[in-house]
């Protein structure tokens, strides 16, 4: 059953000290009718941020200093959002706090040479958000202040977000001696990052069990900016998840794509969050434009996910008007299509193993894993992203990208899938195991890994019809792969000579020489393997016959098959969804095009209409992911109330868009449904 609201807003209040009264000018009928209008249905207030500065009437010292004296701001907010019927979870910061940094400095965060960890520029006499350390005795001032807002609220209390939980490899005087009572080095950066985790696990559960203990149903949400597999561990903490993902922030359009394909599979109900700035929180006077407002909600509605845009109140406790009629121009399209995406399933044939449950990675969306994403989608296919945990049964293929190897635990697993008829498509060191062998039935050894770059590939036409028939320069290392048992369907050669300083060729690499004896890709009947990092390598380079090398590779294991074929081009989402409630096949297009029209970041201005796009649904297979007969059935555009006509050939359901103009949905409905 659904218990979020799909049209959330998340309104930042970090205020700090001011020349005048706080919220001087908020009134609650402008501040209801802005709401109403914008048809939101929930929004985030602010109970404490990052200046640690309390916006309800507390004894605490950091109650704002410009609140009048008797009032209480957050009440006011909650009561008249509650009049309206909108539903307001509070919001508190928990790793930034500027008050308790400026009052206790002993408390942050320190690295090996003394230095504060932090939000961009944050030295000693910097404006940014110094980090707090939670071995310190800070941890008791920040259950303090929750016990506080919670007792304060009592039953006004719809939830709360916890904002910026995460733990540094930290070597504060709390944390070194903590780390030598557990038998932890602090000299050992390994050891100071597993101390650093189960530090964070720690503020959960203390953060949990606190909130629990005064209200259990209380809804919990932590915020670390991104949502990747370690948070396995303390899921059950969570009653929700949040995606933060601004895409003209530090996100970028590969964010959001990317991490809602796995949160739909945690078993929580998800909330996509973009800003309504042109840049990032807190740009004040800003507009995103309204094709990228557009996107990136419908983008979350079409996932499943409820959809929530960041805003900040001024400090006179006014919001500004052409963002909420902005808001407002999106919402009211969620509100009327937000049915079509409660209680969805996606209708995935194809899982991506997420790397990050092997490896950690720097990025913010590992890159392997973001050309995968991206190879998949801008061919239509309908896929996941699991981990180890994840129930693979439903799917008719695994893609290993580039670095998921294998433990023993991993590899029963996979065996016991292909066993049952699943396929592989693997590539560089994915597949190995933890001593450095590849699974015997993949056809395969590993001789050594070639640090030459780059090197060239040949293709089997057969196996690669899409492929040149001369060869392929690979910008990226390789694993020097001999064959086995499987079939070779392409072969590495490397430049007439590696490019150095005594002897180098024109400006770049050399051409094309000598074949070696290794293999570039090898193919088995359930198992399909490329010898280089292609996926990140297409994510780097973008090289359009990187991912037709894949694509061709993944259409030759699934014998052609997908579950969805369109002639609508790379740049459009296809996003097919199961209501099982409704008995139907919801499929969600977008057609809008992010492009870097400035140095720092990328945005959407406008849509580009497409018309006449042929669509082809293999309904056999949507009745295996179902189960539900579709027998006899009817076809919707609910975007434009029209029905559409279609003809079915072969179990192959065929219908027409007439036009594509941004974001149409069109359900598959049993007959009489």
């Amino acid at each position: 059953m659904t218990k979020l609201p799909y049209r959330q807003i998340h309104l930042d209040f970090h205020t700090p000290k001011l020349s005048f009264e706080l919220a001087k000018n908020f009134d609650k009928q402008t501040f209801q009718k802005t709401l109403s209008d914008a048809s939101v249905n929930s929004i985030t207030l602010t109970g404490r941020c990052h200046h640690g500065h309390i916006y309800y009437d507390t004894k605490l010292p950091a109650r704002h200093p410009n609140m009048r004296v008797g009032r209480d701001f957050l009440v006011e907010e909650i009561d008249a959002c509650h009049e309206i019927g909108v539903r307001c979870p509070i919001y508190l910061t928990v790793g930034w706090d500027a008050y308790s940094a400026t009052h206790h400095p002993e408390w942050l965060e320190r690295k090996e040479n003394g230095e504060m960890y932090g939000f961009e520029d944050f030295g000693q006499l910097s404006p940014g958000w110094k980090t707090l350390c939670f071995n310190s005795p800070y941890l008791d001032y920040l259950q303090e202040q929750i016990i506080d807002c919670m007792t304060h609220l009592g039953e006004k209390l719809d939830g709360l977000f916890f904002d910026i939980v995460w733990q540094d490899s930290c070597s504060c005087n709390y944390c070194i001696q903590k780390m030598l009572e557990r038998n932890f080095d602090p000299t050992n950066e390994q050891e100071k990052k597993e101390f650093a985790k189960e530090t964070e696990e720690y503020l959960k559960k203390t953060i949990y069990e606190t909130v629990h203990s005064m209200n259990p149903d209380c809804p919990i949400f932590f915020n670390g900016g991104n949502i990747e597999p370690e948070i396995r561990e303390d899921l059950p903490l969570y009653s929700h998840l949040e995606i933060e993902s601004l895409p003209s922030g530090n996100w970028g359009y590969q964010h959001f794509p990317t991490v809602v394909r796995y949160a739909k599979n945690l078993g929580k109900e998800y909330v996509g969050m973009t800003g309504k700035f042109h840049k990032s929180w807190a740009d004040f006077g800003s507009y995103k434009n309204q094709a990228a407002l557009q996107y990136e909600s419908f983008l979350a509605l079409a996932h499943g996910a409820k959809c929530s845009i960041g805003d900040q109140m001024y400090p006179d406790g006014t919001l500004q008007k052409t963002t909420y009629q902005n808001i407002g121009n999106v919402y009211g399209t969620v509100k009327e299509l937000e049915q079509y995406s409660a209680g969805s399933v996606a209708l995935a044939e194809i899982a991506i193993i997420h790397p990050n449950a092997v490896v950690e990675t720097s990025n913010r969306v590992d890159l392997s894993l973001a050309g995968a994403v991206n190879m998949l989608n801008e061919a239509d296919y309908q896929f996941d992203i699991v981990d180890f945990e994840s129930d693979f049964s439903k799917y008719r293929l695994l893609v290993l990208p580039d670095k998921v190897e294998l433990s023993k635990m991993f590899s029963d697993k996979l065996e016991q899938f292909i066993g049952n008829g699943g396929k592989v498509l693997a590539s560089y060191r994915s597949g190995l195991s933890e001593t450095k062998e590849f699974p015997t039935n993949w056809g395969i050894s590993l001789d050594s890994f070639d640090s030459q770059v780059p090197t060239y590939s040949y293709f089997e036409a057969q196996a690669f019809p899409t492929l040149p028939k001369e060869e392929l320069v690979m910008h990226g290392r390789s694993a020097n792969v001999r064959v086995t048992s499987g079939k070779e369907i392409a072969k590495k050669a490397l430049p007439l000579f590696e490019r150095n300083y005594l002897h180098y060729y024109s400006h770049f690499q050399a051409p094309v020489g000598e074949e070696t004896d290794f293999s570039a890709a090898v193919k088995t009947k359930n198992i399909g393997y490329i010898a280089y990092p292609v996926f990140e390598m297409y994510k780097q380079q973008g090289v359009y016959f990187y991912k037709r090398m894949v694509l061709d590779l993944l259409s030759d294991l699934l014998e052609n098959e997908k579950i969805c074929k369109t002639t609508l081009p790379s740049t459009a989402d296809v996003v097919m969804n199961y209501q099982p409630d409704e008995e139907r096949v919801v499929v969600h297009l977008l057609h809008y095009i992010p492009e870097h029209r400035s140095l720092t970041i990328d945005t959407i201005e406008e849509t580009i209409p497409l018309y006449h796009s042929k669509i082809e649904i293999d309904m056999k297979e949507v009745t295996r992911l179902t189960g539900a007969d579709f027998a006899e059935i009817s076809i919707k555009d609910v975007t434009n109330e029209k029905s559409i006509p279609f003809e079915i050939e072969e179990n192959k359901l065929k219908f027409e868009v007439p036009e594509l103009n941004g974001y149409s949905v069109f359900t598959i409905n049993q007959k009489g449904k």
